[in-house]
């Protein structure tokens, strides 16, 4: 006897309860839901025949739609034709023409299958077969590539081709059986057996992406980077560099990070292949999380000089090693450092010392006296020089300083009162030790007085410049060069044992305009007047005239300038120019330096820096610099650069000028794949940078 119940909703699920018992006959109960449009029920055959729209869910929230669902209750079997759609508990979608499932769909089979894992990497592929925790799917193809991000259409940046893909998804891992790794369709590379973790994993101990590289003076070099995940919380690469001319080198990276610390250690050692001793480096840079404020301890050291720019593990010539303490509130900053300095570039005396250095500032000390804000700035060190002398200076600064606007003439001032007292003592081996103290008083007051102008179109101020300062005459600090970023300096001497001599008077112009298409422009013109204490000696009293460009055409497009002509011959003394602009598909930087030999050693260098668009994730791209004085180069790269969301290309050729010992000139190729999510182009490979970042 068969009995039919149909229900024609075309929006509203029904759904099933099915219990049945288990083998050793105890009762288990065993919930599948299942919502159709239209469902029928073969009581006969203990048959559910749901069309429409059907979706059937299972206790792990694993949930199938397609066309037609049949569920069995007598073998717990399941099969849907038509369109079938598997939505998994880790948010994987797996698209088949059908589906044979069994055991509440902990066993499935099924044929044409295509899968997109949650972080939008597919797998395709001709049979599909799983039980428990173990899927697989045979004749299959992997890649992480968006179809709307190929360079060519139906060819993905890259893709893995396996005979089988096994996912276990207790271990979380993708296992491949004799893979193929093939770039734009075309096979490059025969694994008899790869594994990565699934989409699901946030970091896992594997291989990462390796580089290749060629160059004049290392030969041919392969690094390929381990990455072991020792905790949540820590992890460490090791990335051995096999270098064909020159020592093979072993370098570690850890990251530690708790309540406590944030620890970053890096580390290298060469096989001293060439018995002329082993050499090495060692940086770690770590913060101390502390309620009292910033704590920060750091170190770098190697045992040789020329190591890691003739390995080009990096560029320093100072390295840098102590700790720094930094407390601040809303009225007091203090800092306590200790530092080590040492130069590489230096060959007899490497070594100086900064240990202690302590500031100890107050802002905003309250007054009933003075309108204005008052502070007060102490400071003491004690330093060991390159030349071996010992410098010990304590300082206390006491600054006050006004800025108000006349409503009446529309004049603005800011006026400041300085006071600083240091006391200086040197101890020098080979001359009799110095101590002195230095007293620096200062006034000054700049007024400015903004014209303004308006129009549908721009807006415009003009804004004439002076600033007078007071100081006494002192014979601690030498006449100071003014420059254009000094140019309006209450104080142009930089040095805490020092403070610039005598009165003077700052005087310009300053001119801003901005429009409503965006253009913005800022140009400042200016000239100091030194009273000299030597009526007779006028050499530097009055300055050059220096002028200040700032052109900003867009977010993408700008210019600034710095120019000094001479004041007796109004000829170029000095030209700085800085630019960026993006037009279309280019982008490009350029750095220009000049000074006159005129007037000093001659100079005149560019660096340029640019990339091209040539074809969506195409790009070329160039980096150089050059001595135009000398009409020699100091380094530049170029080359092809193929970055998508999956895939990084990154293919140079560079020539590195820089000598210094055994750090020679060097030329040579550079070959970085990367395979997203595998690693970055911005991690791995040897670029090197000549001129201006792009």
């Amino acid at each position: 006897m068969i009995s039919s119940l149909k229900i024609n909703m075309q929006c509203i699920a029904g759904f099933i309860m099915l219990f049945f018992c288990s083998y050793s006959s105890v009762i288990a109960e065993q919930t599948i839901k299942i919502y159709a449009d239209e469902i029928n029920v073969d009581e006969l055959d203990q048959r559910i025949i749901a069309t429409g729209d059907a979706i059937a869910i299972n206790e792990n929230e694993i949930k199938i739609k397609s066309d037609k669902i049949i569920y069995n209750r007598k073998n717990k079997s399941l099969n849907a034709f038509g369109k079938v759609i598997i939505n998994d508990e880790s948010e994987n979608t797996f698209f088949l023409d059908e589906l044979s499932s069994s055991e509440n769909l902990n066993k499935a089979t099924g044929k044409s299958i295509k899968v997109r894992l949650h972080d939008g990497s597919r797998i395709v592929g001709e049979s599909y077969k799983k039980e428990n925790e173990i899927s697989i799917i045979e004749n299959t193809e992997y890649t992480p590539c968006a179809e709307n991000n190929y360079l060519i259409k139906n060819c993905p940046g890259w893709k893995l081709k396996s005979k089988k893909i096994f996912h276990n998804n207790k271990t979380k891992t993708i296992h491949y059986d004799h893979a193929q790794i093939q770039l734009f369709n075309v096979p490059v590379f025969y694994l008899p057996y790869f594994s990565h973790p699934d989409p699901s994993v946030e970091k896992r101990s594997g291989f990462l992406m390796p580089t290749i590289q060629t160059d004049k003076q290392l030969g041919d070099t392969f690094s390929i980077p381990i990455f072991i995940n020792l905790k949540s919380n820590k992890d460490l690469t090791f990335t051995p560099n096999i270098q064909t001319k020159k020592n093979n080198f072993y370098n570690l990276n850890y990251r530690h990070l708790n309540k406590t610390l944030k620890l970053d250690l890096n580390a290298s050692i060469d096989d001293n292949d060439d018995d002329s001793g082993t050499s090495n480096h060692l940086f770690f840079d770590s913060e101390i999380f502390n309620p009292y404020g910033t704590l920060n301890a750091y170190m770098k050291t190697s045992n040789n000089d020329t190591y890691m720019r003739k390995n080009k593990i990096n560029k320093l010539t100072v390295l840098k090693s102590g700790f720094d303490f930094e407390r601040e509130t809303d009225k007091i900053f203090f800092s306590a450092e200790s530092i080590g300095y040492k130069h590489l570039t230096a060959q007899d005396r490497q070594w100086e010392y900064l240990y202690p250095s302590l500031v100890y500032n107050i802002n905003d000390i309250e007054n009933n006296l003075y309108e204005g804000n008052i502070s007060l700035n102490n400071t003491f060190s004690f330093r060991k020089n390159l030349n071996e002398t010992y410098e010990t200076i304590a300082s206390s600064q006491l600054d006050w300083s006004n800025q108000s606007i006349h409503r009446n003439s529309g004049f603005m001032t800011k006026n400041e009162a300085n006071l600083r007292i240091t006391s200086i003592s040197i101890d020098e081996k080979s001359k009799k030790n110095s101590n002195n103290l230095r007293l620096y008083p200062q006034v000054s007051s700049k007024i400015s007085f903004p014209l303004m102008k308006t129009s549908s179109l721009t807006n415009q101020t003009l804004t004439p410049l002076v600033m007078p300062i007071i100081a006494p005459f002192n014979n601690y600090t030498p006449s100071k060069a003014v420059t254009n970023s000094n140019l309006f300096s209450s104080n142009r001497a930089t040095s805490i044992t020092e403070w610039e001599s005598g009165p003077r008077i700052n005087y310009g112009l300053e001119w801003f305009i901005n429009s409503t298409n965006g253009i913005n422009v800022m140009t400042i013109i200016g000239q100091s007047y030194r009273f000299n204490k030597d009526n007779i000696n006028t050499d530097k009293e009055i300055s050059d005239y220096f002028f200040d460009s700032n052109i900003i055409l867009n977010s993408n497009n700008y210019l600034y300038s710095s120019l000094v002509i001479d004041r007796d011959d109004l000829k170029t003394k000095s030209l700085s120019t800085n630019s960026f602009n993006m037009f279309g598909d280019l982008i490009f930087a350029i750095n220009y330096d000049y000074t006159s030999g005129k007037y000093d050693n001659p100079s005149e260098q560019i660096a340029l820096g640019g990339k091209y668009n040539f074809n969506r994730n195409l790009f070329i791209k160039f980096t150089g610099s050059k001595n135009l004085d000398t009409n020699k180069n100091i380094g530049y790269q170029y080359g092809i650069l193929y970055e998508n969301d999956c895939l990084g290309i990154d293919f140079n050729y560079y020539k590195d000028l820089t000598k210094d010992r055994d750090v020679e000139e060097s030329d040579g190729f550079s070959f970085t794949v990367v395979l997203k999510p595998f690693g970055s182009t911005n991690n791995y490979g040897k670029n090197k940078v000549f001129g201006p970042q792009i």
